[in-house]
Formats: structure tokens, C-alpha cells, sequence
């Protein structure tokens, strides 16, 4: 059998490791968190691959220039590489899941051809939302506009207008914000010490949306210096809007992103085209209400459409578009994804549905004798769904391609031709390769349920509408531990997102009604979104302890002896920072046939700052070591402060001690995404009384880095704060759920539908659950 031979690994962690890879099969690479797994599969391998690939389509001397060899003495048999990992770089809102697949451009054909007579010829340009004459004037195409969100300006309606009910006046008692406010109240004669949830319908709409632009002489204080000057008063939401419009000078519309959020077009209602071009039609249907249909209705309505304007002449053509079409759609119909739909966003789709949908996309193409890299392909996926993704991944083998997976689920990983396991631990004493002694292919589990109280108080939310859920209720326990499980798209996310809106937008009831909710006084959503997307964000950047270690760094005998002020620590200010790559320490390589890539910064070597900021240190250390050195190697020398201590101490507990609080937010993984803003947000120095959100915090954990997640879990629900999680992991959920909601196993619009909630031992024992029959 024909192999990838590797000899001497040694990137990062890994101990000059010796393996043997097997071509055109399926390998699985396990271990725990920071135990080289990314550095064999992705720092070694894929990255060698590239290197060879670009020096082939460069030139030599050329090739080594734009990438470094890895570590490692040599890779044997080595074939390109294709990368198909969780990672959301495109964030296009243009880019759909008919886009990338190209099954939009055949149903565009479909509808060119069925319209088209000997008279008039329909282009299969008129059916694209990025036609300027086709797609609608308002949302150009989108589907959505961007609009100032009361509830993202008043998140705590129960705070007053002084103390802040309102983020956008949200200042010192002398600073122009509430200066503006106070005015505001005085000409309206508003009382400021009232609750926002106590003012009358007439006083918000004159502090929120009127424009009656009100000029007053402005006397306020920045710092100690007194400044006064005219200002025009209105509404915040006129004002936000005349600034964003250019009409009055502004700092940068960035600063009020967090006020906006996305609606459906009130124009085109989210079918992002003028209305002419909808009423071309195949069928009974026009092009949006295909694109609009569910992948399995799709694929129905494909084999079995009637149109009477398809001639004979055409009947030919349109058979091979239908043929076509269909082997795309039931590759994703097999990948779990039906429920999907043509027109969804890929920025929207959750990380393993991307996944899945750029499997199917390779599925569907004619290469072969390539290496697929696939990372935590089950993420996201109920373990019933699991044979899907494992048939699908055998069928790039069957192909004579070779599949090199990261995965921690045992269904997964008892399914491959090879296993290789790294560890014992993570860090610098991981790395090393461990003997496998195989995975058991019985997937029920011996499980124990928590002990859990009778007296349970709820908060509930009624006759909630929103997607695929339709007038269903719901009740999760106060100080206590939900999870909310089913199927792949059986409305999981939903409800979770249901849940937040409920809370943000408790004056609406547009999600739902919510009840019994007053000992609830903050959520905290924590999802899987990036936290970053260029070199410039990083793990520090984040957790906002930068200015922290600055100052520390500022504070020492040799920077005050150089006149080293904190500012010059910054990667983002000129004056510490190198300045040939403006503290990314990155080069970005700009290639016509490639994707755009980065390389080390070639004068200062990675290092982001200049020498005289470099010679700067803090107990031993200088800020490059700092950002580069393992969280778990270095929170010691932070113990004297208590803001970065507990951040560091928080990242640990929670299995992120590997990572590196310089490592760029773009490279991180969305389990470490997640769990990183959890470690941010459980610095906060108020605690007690949350609710938290949390979407498949296990994804990318094993056994012992769950262990500490359970942890850390416990001692928010012992603070009293309640959680919400959306789980797949079986052993998780009984180990810490004190109640479950499960949505069974229907997906789409089929789906949407609470089939039982109650305590674990109920659920797991109902026929309609989708845990049922997992027990031993």
C-alpha cells in the first residue's frame, strides 16, 4: 500500500514524530486540545503541500520566499492539498449555497430557456441578485437592510436614563453624551431618573425618533478641560442616521455598528428582486420561491415540474440542466442539509453546515488523487446523522483521494481505516504520537443522571413564532442547567436565538411571550462566530487585557529611563510598532491564480514591534514573548493583577491554556471562539442572576478538557446564573442537563415541533426523543 511517509515532524509542540500515512484512505487524527494536532495536519502537512504547490507555479527561489518549509525533515509521496475547515473567511452575504454548489447558475438556465421564445430570448442574467436591472433598488440584491435597533440601544430597560438606559448617551455626568441628554429631557420635560420601561409612548418617541432638530448651546467637560459649542438635538435614531448618511461630520460609521442590525427588505420583501422579474415563472413557481424552497422540496419539484411552454426543442436540454441539478442536490440531500435552502447566505450557515456543504461541493466535481483535510467534520451533528458525513467522506476515498480528518467523536473516528491519537496532555509536554487500541463501534452509553430537585421555578416563553417553530411554549429552569436537543435543523438554534430575542425585546412579544423572567437581569449570548477576521485582531485584542499588560510593561525602571509610554506597546499606533507591517508582524502576498496569503514580516521578523520596544521587560519577558508564550506558561507572572490573572486563570479552566494571547482571532477554531468570549465574559466583576447561551461549547473537546468545561459550568450555576446550551454530545448532556427540551428528529419544515421536555431520565426514555435508545 502506497503511503505519505513523514519523518522528523517538529512544528511547534510535536516531537520529531516518524508516521506513515496511508494514500486513498480515510486517517483520523484525535487528541486533546493543544496536543499538535493542527501542527502535524496544518502547520506540517497541508503547509508543506503549499509550499511545494507554490515554488511549482512560482519558481524556486521565488516559491521559498513566499513560504517557509515547515519543520519537519521530509514528506514523502505528498499530493495537493485541499483544505475544507470550519473556518468562515468568506463573508459575503452575496455568497449562497446556490452560488458556491452552482446549482443557482442551472436554475437560472432552467428559467432562461422555460421564458425564452422564438420571439423574445430571456438571458440568464435577469435571474441574478447581482444585476444592478434585476435586483431590487433598496436592498441591491441582499435580501435585507441595516437599520438602528432600539433594543441594541436599550438592552436593560429597567436601568434609567441617568444611570444609562439608553448605551448611546452613555457617559460621565459631565461628559457631552449625558450633557445632551440632560437637555434632551429638559426641553422635552422628561424626568432622566426614570426607567426607560416607565416613560410613556410620547417620551420615547421624542428621546428615540424625533428629528425636530433642536440647536442648543452645549456646555460640557472632557477630562478636566471645559468646552462648550452649538449643537443640533434630535432623536438618537435621526441622529445616528444623519450621521451614517455623511450629512454631519463623523468620527467613522463603525462606531454605531453596534446599534444596527439586518431586517428583511420592507421593498422587495426579502426576495431581493424587482418585482417584473418575478413574474417571469417555471411551473407555478418564479425564481426566488425555488431558491426559497427546502434542497428535499427542491429536488421533488425538479423531477416532477410541468411547464407547457417547453417545447420539443427544448426538452433535450432542459432533461441534462434537471440531471444536473439533481446529482448536486442530493449529494447535500445525503450530507444532512436538507433543510437548507438555495438563496441562504454562507456567512449565515453554522460552521458544520459550511462544512458539509463544501464536502458536497467536492463530491460533485471530477478531481482525484487529492488529500481533503477535514476539521471536526461531525461538528454539529446529531449522532444520528453521523453515518451521513462518514459514507460521505468514504466516497472521496472511493475516488482515489486520500481524507486526513481532525475528529474527537468515537462514531467518527471507529469508522477509519487509520487512527493516529497525539498527546498525553497539551502544551510543550504534548506532541508526542500514542499508541490506539481502537474505538468501540457500540455507540449506546452507560449513563448517570444528575440528582436534581423537584422544586424547580421557570421562567417560560409562549407561543413562540419564529422559522420553523410555530406556536410552541417553552420553560427552562431558573439557576439551573437546559440543554436543547434534536436533529440537524429540527430548530435548535432557533429557539436559542428565540430565547435572546425575548429577553432584548421584551416590550415586542414578536418572538414570543415572555414570562416569569424577573430574576434574570443580563444574557449573555456565546456563540461560534469569529471574534476576528484580519492579522490585526488577536486572542489579547479580545479579552481587552492589553492596556493592562501595556502599563505594566510602561510601568517598569527601563521604560521610564527610555521614555517608553504605554502607547508604544500597541500594535495598532504608530511609534512601537513595525512599521513595514503595522504590528501584524504579516505580509500579505497578492497572487492573480491563489488566494491572497500571508508571510512573516521580513524586517522584523514576526516580531511586530521595533528593537527599542522589544528591549523593554516585564519579569524576564518582552511584549512579543508575552504574546507568543503559552496562557498556562505565563499567567504566573501576572498574579499581582487580579483583572489579567483571573482572565488568564479563566482561558485555563475552560482548555484554552495552549493557546497564545498574540495568535491571530482569524486562526482560531469556533469552539475556541466561543470559549474564549465565555472566558471574557465570565471576567465580568458582576456575577449572579445570567442567563448564558451557549451553542456546542464540547465541539473540539475531548474527555479531559470536557472535564474542565463541567467545571466551570458548575460554578456558574452554584453562583445562581442559569444556562442554556445547545448539545450533541450525549455523554455531556446527561453529565450536566437538569432538564432538556428536544425537537426530535425532523428537520426543516418538518421539524420546529418541542416533541418532550422534562428531566434526562424522562427524555432519554421517551420513544419520540431523539435521545431515545442510547442507553445501555
Amino acid at each position: 500500500m502506497e503511503k505519505i511517509i513523514v519523518k522528523n515532524a517538529y512544528e511547534n509542540n510535536l516531537k520529531h514524530l516518524d508516521l506513515e500515512i496511508p494514500l486513498n484512505k480515510f486517517t483520523c487524527v484525535t487528541g486533546c486540545s493543544g496536543c499538535g494536532k493542527s501542527s502535524l495536519v496544518y502547520d506540517t502537512i497541508y503547509a508543506e503541500s503549499q509550499r511545494a504547490f507554490l515554488e511549482g507555479m512560482t519558481g524556486n527561489i521565488y516559491g521559498q520566499k513566499l513560504m517557509d518549509k515547515p519543520h519537519v525533515e521530509s514528506i514523502e509521496n505528498l499530493r495537493p492539498t485541499i483544505n475544507i475547515s470550519q473556518n468562515c473567511y468568506n463573508v459575503n452575504p452575496r455568497s449562497t449555497i446556490g452560488t458556491t454548489t452552482e446549482i443557482s447558475y442551472y436554475i437560472r438556465s432552467l428559467f432562461s430557456i422555460v421564458n425564452s421564445n422564438q420571439v423574445t430570448t430571456v438571458s440568464e442574467k435577469v435571474f441574478s441578485a447581482n444585476n444592478p436591472n434585476s435586483f431590487c433598488p433598496k436592498c441591491m440584491g441582499l435580501g435585507v437592510e441595516t437599520v438602528v435597533s432600539e433594543s441594541l440601544l436599550v438592552p436593560d430597560r429597567n436601568v434609567t436614563l441617568r444611570d444609562g438606559a439608553i448605551l448611546y448617551f452613555k457617559g460621565t455626568s459631565e461628559g457631552k453624551e449625558q450633557k445632551i441628554l440632560q437637555a434632551l429631557c429638559e426641553y422635552y420635560n422628561i424626568d432622566i431618573d426614570k426607567k426607560f420601561s416607565e416613560l410613556s409612548n410620547d417620551e420615547v418617541n421624542n428621546l428615540m425618533y424625533s428629528d425636530d432638530q433642536i440647536r442648543h448651546k452645549l456646555v460640557y467637560k472632557v477630562g478636566k478641560k471645559r468646552k462648550q459649542h452649538h449643537v443640533t438635538l434630535r432623536g438618537v435614531i435621526p441622529d445616528i442616521l444623519s450621521r451614517l448618511s455623511g450629512s454631519e461630520p463623523s468620527i467613522s460609521s463603525g462606531a454605531y455598528n453596534k446599534y444596527m442590525e439586518e431586517v428583511r427588505c420592507h421593498v422587495c420583501c426579502g426576495t431581493r428582486f424587482r418585482k417584473e422579474i418575478l413574474e417571469y415563472k417555471v411551473g407555478e413557481f418564479d425564481y426566488n420561491e425555488v431558491e426559497s424552497m427546502e434542497l428535499i422540496s427542491l429536488s421533488s419539484w425538479i423531477r416532477n415540474f410541468k411547464d407547457d411552454r417547453i417545447t420539443c426543442s427544448k426538452i433535450d436540454l432542459i432533461e441534462q440542466i434537471k440531471d444536473t441539478i439533481l446529482f448536486k442536490l442530493d449529494t447535500l440531500i445525503e450530507l444532512g442539509v436538507d433543510y437548507l435552502c438555495l438563496k441562504r447566505s454562507i456567512p449565515t450557515l453554522s460552521d458544520g453546515e459550511r462544512q458539509r456543504v463544501r464536502i458536497a461541493t467536492q463530491l460533485t466535481c471530477s478531481l482525484k488523487s487529492l488529500i481533503y483535510i477535514l476539521d471536526e467534520p461531525c461538528k454539529g451533528l446529531h449522532y444520528r446523522d453521523v453515518p451521513k458525513i462518514i459514507a460521505a467522506t468514504k466516497n472521496l476515498t472511493y475516488r482515489e483521494n486520500t481524507v486526513i480528518a481532525i475528529e474527537h467523536n468515537k462514531q467518527y473516528i471507529g469508522s477509519s481505516d487509520n487512527i493516529i491519537e497525539l498527546g498525553p496532555v497539551g502544551g510543550p509536554d504534548g506532541g508526542y504520537l500514542i499508541k490506539k487500541l481502537g474505538v468501540p463501534q457500540d455507540i449506546r452509553y452507560n449513563l448517570e443522571f444528575k440528582q436534581i430537585s423537584e422544586n424547580l421555578k421557570f421562567f417560560n416563553i409562549k407561543n413562540i413564532n419564529f422559522r420553523n417553530i410555530y406556536k410552541q411554549n417553552a420553560s427552562f429552569p431558573i439557576g439551573k442547567i437546559t440543554c436543547i436537543t434534536g436533529v440537524s435543523g429540527s430548530g435548535k438554534s432557533t429557539l436559542a436565538y428565540a430565547v435572546v430575542r425575548c429577553f432584548t425585546r421584551k416590550d415586542e412579544n414578536t418572538y414570543g411571550i415572555l414570562e416569569g423572567d424577573d430574576r434574570i437581569r443580563q444574557v449573555i449570548q456565546v456563540d461560534q462566530s469569529p471574534i476576528g477576521k484580519t492579522p490585526r485582531s488577536t486572542v489579547i485584542s479580545y479579552l481587552e487585557i492589553f492596556d493592562e499588560i501595556r502599563k505594566l510593561l510602561a510601568a517598569t525602571e527601563e521604560a521610564k529611563h527610555m521614555k517608553i509610554d504605554a502607547y508604544k506597546f500597541s500594535m495598532n499606533i504608530k511609534g512601537g510598532r513595525c512599521e513595514c507591517c503595522q504590528g501584524t508582524g504579516l505580509q500579505k502576498i497578492e497572487l492573480n491564480y491563489l488566494p491572497s496569503s500571508y508571510i512573516k514580516c521580513p524586517e522584523c521578523e514576526g516580531k511586530r514591534f521595533n528593537e527599542e520596544v522589544l528591549s523593554i521587560r516585564y519579569s524576564g519577558k518582552n511584549i512579543y514573548e508575552i504574546l507568543e508564550t503559552p496562557v498556562y506558561s505565563i499567567i504566573n507572572i501576572f498574579a499581582e493583577n487580579k483583572k489579567i490573572y483571573n482572565t488568564l486563570k479563566n482561558m485555563i479552566e475552560l482548555g484554552l491554556g495552549y493557546l497564545k494571547l498574540g495568535q491571530m482571532s482569524m486562526n482560531l477554531s469556533g469552539g475556541e471562539a466561543q470559549r474564549i468570549k465565555l472566558a471574557k465574559a465570565l471576567s465580568s466583576s458582576c456575577r449572579g442572576r445570567k442567563l448564558y447561551v451557549l451553542d456546542e461549547p464540547t465541539s473540539g473537546l475531548n474527555d479531559i478538557d470536557i472535564d474542565k468545561f463541567i467545571n466551570v459550568l458548575h460554578s456558574l450555576q452554584q453562583g445562581q446564573d442559569t444556562i442554556i446550551i445547545i448539545e450533541h454530545n450525549i455523554e455531556f448532556i446527561s453529565r450536566v442537563a437538569d432538564y432538556i427540551i428536544d425537537f426530535g428528529l425532523k428537520s426543516g419544515k418538518e421539524g420546529g415541533k418541542i416533541v418532550v421536555s422534562g428531566y434526562p431520565n424522562e427524555v432519554f426514555n421517551n420513544k419520540n426523543s431523539s435521545l431515545y435508545n442510547l442507553i445501555k
